[in-house]
């Protein structure tokens, strides 16, 4: 699914110095958001990358999932029932073709499951802060824009509400069953 795998070990923890201030001001935003602290169903993060998601909840019903075998919690995503689906960072590294095959999965393993999606937006203040964040190449694994994920998303669940952070850097949304 993910590209430039050769290139980038996504197993590095990207968390540190400047990056990390926004990625975990993004995540606790997420947490806020979705109100993830509260849910009693289970969570999937898919695409958790090194879990920082479930570090920073620290609750048992957070299942982790990546392409990267040993950073999962389980083998094959689509034998769990999540209630909330949580994709922070993942979409854009995805074809908007196996992003449409994704959600179809999603739709398989629970039609009334939810999701909380984080996309950076890669505008003009974001490229300026990944400059001096020593980061200029961060979005070169890019291979999807948030305005098309956004309608392919929107094809299979409705919008319920949508977050700006970082002047306009992050968009977070919140998607429920069609």
């Amino acid at each position: 699914m993910a590209r430039n795998t050769d290139t980038i070990d996504y197993r590095d923890d990207y968390y540190k110095g400047m990056s990390g201030f926004y990625f975990r001001k993004i995540l606790r935003t997420i947490i806020r958001f979705g109100k993830l602290d509260h849910e009693k169903g289970l969570i999937l993060d898919f695409g958790s990358g090194v879990g920082h998601l479930k570090k920073l909840l620290n609750i048992k019903n957070v299942i982790n999932y990546d392409i990267i075998p040993e950073l999962s919690d389980i083998a094959d995503y689509k034998e769990l029932k999540p209630k909330l689906i949580v994709l922070s960072g993942v979409l854009e590294h995805i074809y908007l073709d196996e992003t449409d095959k994704l959600m179809n999965d999603f739709l398989q393993m629970n039609p009334c499951a939810e999701l909380i999606v984080y996309l950076p937006t890669e505008n003009f203040v974001s490229k300026i802060a990944m400059r001096l964040a020593g980061q200029a190449n961060a979005h070169d694994d890019h291979v999807a824009k948030y305005r098309d994920i956004n309608r392919l998303i929107e094809k299979y669940y409705a919008l319920k509400r949508r977050k700006y952070v970082f002047f306009r850097m992050a968009q977070i949304s919140h998607y429920g069953p069609k």
